[in-house]
């Protein structure tokens, strides 16, 4: 959803001093907020512009809409022609990356897709914007607020749900966060093509809100909303054992008279004997007496051929974890693996039979890691609810409710 910038959200969304007459009663209540200390009075020095990153609340701060405004002596009432004390943009709606590899709300500087946070008011080209050479507000201690009241989400490993990653270091720089942020559920592991490949391990869940490196005086506040970094994908199950293939045998007898018989229907002989005569001639004058002149002759034949290739169990699919549109799933089981087999009439000698898949691990819910199978590969970890990278030990301050129903998954390098 397109972003609402508000410029001066106390005066109405207005700039200061557009048209009228210039106080400097106005000027007090104006840039000190009514604030106890500063009396009934403010004196000129007082309203120079300050250019100090390190302040918190400059009384009058560095902006693009300031630049008019003098940091020496030569201060005049003119100069705060079209002023302003801070910015506030206002994120609502859904904002998520589909179709885009790129965080699902992202608040760097405006680009050309009309994503970023634009408080110049230049486009893309401006000082805010990616062509306008890192001289914005995002790198000048004005205050900038970013309230996040709808819904920021990421499709997309690697990319968090809301993310402020300018090319520049930012300053003072509030977001409050009502709405709600879901990071990248990890898909789980699965592959099912087994031998040579393996188990495939678990898909790490995304980061929910990464602030990224750090200048002076940001913070982010949970009012009331929720931020949660991805579930992890649970590792693919184990595959099973691939098994082997046997030998196939059958065996049949033959025989011959007086000669030894072939394997007429395939095979080698692996064995002979003899029988009982077969053939006989009469040798005797006045009677005749059977003289045996041929043995029956026997062989054993013997055929044989691989069995069919047993089939390895596939592992099964690992469970997503819970993310933005992707909701928690369990492990699935296994395929079974299949035996060595022969045709019929045929015995199986040898061989082994293909090992049954595990069962996958589960999804891991907001914020957790998924789950682990015995002697599998990796399991998906969960993605960081926030994250911030330091910069010489400058870091987001960490406000609100920022307790276990608020916020799932690990708080990386903020300060509590």
């Amino acid at each position: 959803m397109p972003v609402t910038i508000t410029r001066n959200p106390e005066n109405g969304g207005n700039l200061f001093f557009t048209s009228g007459q210039i106080s400097f009663s106005e000027l007090r209540r104006h840039f000190t907020d009514d604030q106890s200390g500063f009396g009934s009075q403010i004196s000129a020095s007082q309203l120079r512009r300050d250019t100090d990153v390190t302040k918190e609340n400059p009384i009058v701060p560095d902006a693009t809409h300031n630049e008019q405004i003098s940091t020496g002596n030569n201060l005049s009432l003119s100069q705060f022609r079209g002023s302003v004390k801070r910015y506030l943009a206002t994120q609502s709606g859904t904002d998520d990356n589909n179709g885009r590899l790129e965080p699902g709300f992202r608040m760097g500087l405006y680009d050309p897709n009309g994503r970023g946070l634009d408080f110049a008011g230049g486009g893309v080209n401006g000082r805010d914007g990616q062509g306008g050479n890192d001289t914005g507000n995002h790198t000048k201690n004005v205050q900038k607020g970013v309230l996040i009241t709808g819904t920021c989400g990421s499709l997309y490993p690697g990319h968090a749900a809301a993310q402020l990653t300018p090319r520049v270091t930012v300053h003072n720089f509030r977001i409050n966060v009502s709405g709600r942020i879901y990071g990248y559920g990890g898909t789980g592991g699965y592959n099912p093509t087994g031998y040579p490949v393996g188990n495939a391990s678990g898909e790490d869940g995304g980061i929910g809100l990464n602030v990224g490196s750090s200048g002076y005086n940001n913070r982010v506040r949970i009012a009331g909303g929720f931020i949660a970094g991805g579930g992890g994908g649970g590792e693919q199950g184990l595959n099973g054992g691939r098994g082997s293939t046997g030998t196939c045998w059958q065996e049949y007898n033959v025989q011959s008279c007086g000669g030894n018989p072939g394997c007429n229907s395939g095979g080698n002989v692996v064995r002979r004997w003899s029988g009982n005569d077969c053939e006989s001639t009469c040798v005797c004058w006045f009677a005749c007496c059977d003289r045996p002149t041929k043995w029956m002759q026997y062989a054993t034949c013997r055929k044989e051929q691989t069995s069919t290739t047993p089939t390895q169990g596939i592992g099964g699919r690992g469970g997503n974890g819970q993310g933005y549109n992707k909701p928690r799933t369990n492990g699935e089981n296994g395929t079974n693996g299949t035996c060595p087999t022969c045709p019929g009439g045929y015995n199986l000698s040898g061989g082994e039979c293909g090992g049954n898949g595990g069962r996958g691990g589960d999804g891991g819910d907001w914020g957790q890691d998924g789950g682990e199978t015995p002697g599998g590969r990796t399991k998906g970890r969960a993605g960081a609810a926030l994250q911030c990278d330091t910069v010489a030990n400058r870091r987001f301050a960490l406000y609100g409710d920022d307790g276990p129903n608020n916020v799932k998954g690990a708080i990386i390098n903020f300060e509590r």
